[in-house]
């Protein structure tokens, strides 16, 4: 067991703090905290901010790192928890702070008192350990962020447990009354009891087992799942009465994982009972049956789950809404469709007579018919996109054929691309045309008809010329070469630079630069 060590708390100064507030500031977008912009928001008044730095990395309160394109200060574990117990001092909740008396896999526990000198208890949240880093696949803390602190994370996890306690003390659960919390510092009221895995003897088990039970289908009823319902987050009082601890797990009964998470809870204090005391039991409770929601305590807190199903019943209702809204516009629009049917017969007669004009106006400089019959025959069966797709497939396909073979000139006379576009969708227009005609009882034009074997001025021969490099072989040799050994040399040099101390990324390229210069001279004379 550990101790935190607060001795430097009592000789820290004001604008100590103001510093080390102005690097958590800063780390909010930013991995390191340069030290100008630590300057910058600190603004403290007797200046000296870098002797401050220097004393505060010295004490282990914040570090100095190079970064890869700047350097810059980070905040650490024992500069964030002084912070946390600088407000919480100065709000009278803390007096004292005493020995470690837990570890967990995302926590540290301390036996702290009052200004009264009444023990409590504080936990500091610790995420991002080894042990335990897949925290953001598993909890939606971050809310879809791809990047984050694992600080930032720690003050999200404790202010989410506050909110759980307070409302599950206020609805009369066994839960340590929660006292206040800072940054990734909360405090509890101290339990006088013993974990359960500590325990071996019990004065009634059945009772116990019942009681524990009891207390999964009561969090259920109330909307939420602890989700780590085991021996390690259950405490026993001097009555064998179960206090229930740890809730930053805690998810809503509508979660998608919600039913997994109440039977592995069911699961583990069966299996807990049967290997320490040899217990089994056959009744146990039934997420579908045996749930009867009496309060919406997931609403309250927001917890994980609730959300979602929120935006999904959201999304349903506006469906509804809309569909409601179409129903009404079906009669209205039944009215003034009559009316549309005569307008749509003159614009499509004017759009076939545009088009045979188009057609008629195509040159007859470039023919080629089986291509028309295909585009036709595309048409018919499949979309406009997927026409163009294979019609550019096939265009790359012709250009490799053709620089394959080494063609200057072509036999045949073919389409260029734009022009083959642009008929493609002349032929689709046609094609909805013909299709209004049809629904309007007149007799649909021929697609083919439409379309002319001749083509517009706009259309051009696709023309293949050979282009020659103008640069000699043995120069373009020689550039290469001295290419390379540039590149090796500048490979060289930055592994040669070794930077050690406080030097900053700004002296450090200016060192880089003048090693690349000093290296380069000479290259105009090889």
């Amino acid at each position: 067991m550990g101790k935190l060590r607060v001795t430097m708390l009592r000789y820290l100064t004001r604008e100590d703090f103001r510093v080390l507030t102005a690097i958590e500031m800063g780390m909010k977008n930013h991995e390191l905290v340069p030290g100008f912009l630590v300057a910058q928001i600190a603004n403290v008044r007797s200046g000296g901010v870098h002797k401050m730095l220097q004393e505060l990395c010295k004490h282990r309160l914040c570090t100095y790192e190079r970064g890869k394109h700047y350097d810059g200060y980070r905040l650490t574990n024992m500069g964030y928890d002084y912070l946390a117990l600088k407000v919480l001092s100065s709000r009278d909740i803390l007096g004292g702070v005493g020995s470690q008396i837990g570890v967990g896999k995302e926590s540290d526990i301390y036996v702290v008192t009052d200004t009264l000198g009444n023990p409590l208890c504080m936990k500091l949240h610790r995420l991002g350990r080894t042990s335990f880093r897949k925290l953001r696949e598993k909890r939606d803390y971050h809310n879809k962020r791809h990047q984050m602190s694992w600080l930032y994370l720690s003050r999200l996890s404790a202010t989410k447990e506050f909110a759980y306690m307070k409302a599950l003390h206020a609805r009369g659960f066994p839960v340590p009354r929660p006292v206040d919390c800072s940054r990734h510092c909360l405090i509890m009221e101290l339990v006088d009891g013993h974990p359960l895995c500590n325990i071996h003897d019990v004065k009634d088990v059945p009772q116990l087992y019942s009681d524990l039970m009891d207390l999964i289908v009561k969090f259920a009823n109330h909307g939420v799942i602890h989700s780590d319902f085991n021996e390690f987050n259950l405490m026993l009082d001097d009555s064998d009465k179960p206090v229930v601890i740890d809730f930053p797990q805690m998810v809503s009964t509508t979660h998608e994982n919600a039913k997994m998470y109440f039977d592995r809870d069911v699961r583990c204090v069966q299996e807990f009972f049967k290997r320490r005391f040899g217990y089994e039991s056959e009744l146990c409770p039934n997420f579908e049956e045996d749930i009867q929601r009496e309060y919406n305590l997931d609403k309250e807190i927001a917890a994980s789950g609730y959300l979602r199903e929120v935006q999904e019943f959201n999304q349903e209702l506006q469906v509804g809404q809309d569909m409601q809204e179409a129903e009404q516009s079906e009669g209205s629009e039944s009215e003034e469709e009559d009316d549309f049917n005569q307008e749509d017969t003159k614009q499509n007669q004017e759009e076939i007579t545009e088009l045979k004009l188009l057609t008629e106006t195509l040159c007859k400089d470039l023919k080629d018919e089986t291509s028309i019959g295909d585009l036709c025959e595309k048409l018919e069966d499949q979309s406009l996109e997927v026409v163009l797709e294979e019609e550019h497939e096939e265009k790359n396909d012709e250009e490799k054929r053709k620089t394959a073979k080494k063609c200057s000139k072509s036999k045949g006379k073919h389409l260029d691309h734009e022009a083959r576009t642009a008929l493609i969708r002349q032929l689709a227009k046609a094609r909805e045309l013909r299709q209004q005609a049809e629904e309007n009882g007149e007799d649909p034009p021929i697609l083919e008809d439409l379309i002319d074997d001749s083509f517009s001025d706009i259309c051009s021969i696709k023309s293949f010329s050979t282009t020659t490099s103008s640069i000699a072989p043995r120069e373009v040799k020689h550039r290469t070469h001295k290419d390379l050994q540039r590149r090796e040399k500048k490979q060289i040099s930055k592994k040669s630079l070794r930077v050690k101390g406080e030097a900053n990324a700004f002296k450090r390229n200016k060192h880089e630069n003048e090693a690349v210069i000093k290296e380069s001279t000479g290259w105009d004379d090889y």
